[in-house]
């Protein structure tokens, strides 16, 4: 997978997500049966679309992602460190400072690159089950207030995506171990391939 590909699934995933647990609730409180929608015709993409880019543009998949990427962007930058075996300075071998390198490594270096698709396809199911539980946590507020008004199975409806959001968050931190896994894997050959060049990146910041 690309790093191009990898955006565009971002945008279409919770677009998607929130048209499928849509047809749930509806399905739960109404009993309607709606057919999936075919997303490779346009006029259904533009559905998907649409909530799509109004969900990208809200800050919810960052606030929710924000501690799982701090941790997965720290152990990239505590081992390029490590690897040049200099003593850990956090604000002068910053992440901003080092993460140009980083991904400079991975695209001279083709099984580094390897790697990056890899961890391209880990990310978009991170990002995914991150997207989930965004979208099942505002389905399950939804499904309280329609509870509230009294609607008949509402509460079945916020037991259910209640699920979905726990289900989500435990597969979102098997997933986070996995793309740190990779990152590992990725610092290994970088420390008997490119530890010169790290050396060199880091001496700049003395």
């Amino acid at each position: 997978m690309t790093l191009n590909t990898l955006k565009i699934w971002r945008l279409l995933v919770p677009g998607a997500l929130i048209v499928l647990y849509g047809v749930l609730l509806s399905y739960l409180l109404f009993g309607t049966a709606w057919e999936i929608p075919d997303y490779s015709k346009a006029p259904y993409l533009i559905i998907v679309v649409i909530p799509g880019v109004l969900y990208y543009i809200t800050p919810i998949r960052a606030r929710i992602n924000n501690a799982n990427h701090d941790q997965i962007t720290e152990n990239l930058r505590a081992g390029l460190v490590s690897i040049a075996g200099y003593s850990d300075d956090r604000v002068k071998y910053s992440w901003k400072n080092l993460r140009s390198l980083f991904f400079k490594l991975v695209d001279d270096d083709k099984s580094l690159t390897t790697k990056a698709s890899l961890a391209y396809f880990n990310g978009l199911i991170w990002t995914s089950l991150a997207d989930s539980g965004a979208v099942a946590f505002l389905y399950a507020l939804l499904s309280v207030v329609l509870y509230y008004f009294d609607v008949q199975y509402a509460l079945l409806a916020v037991a259910i995506f209640a699920a979905i959001l726990i289900v989500s968050i435990i597969g979102g931190r098997v997933v986070t171990n996995r793309q740190i896994a990779i990152g590992n894997e990725q610092l290994e050959h970088i420390r008997f391939e490119h530890k010169a060049a790290v050396e060199k990146r880091l001496n700049q910041f003395d």
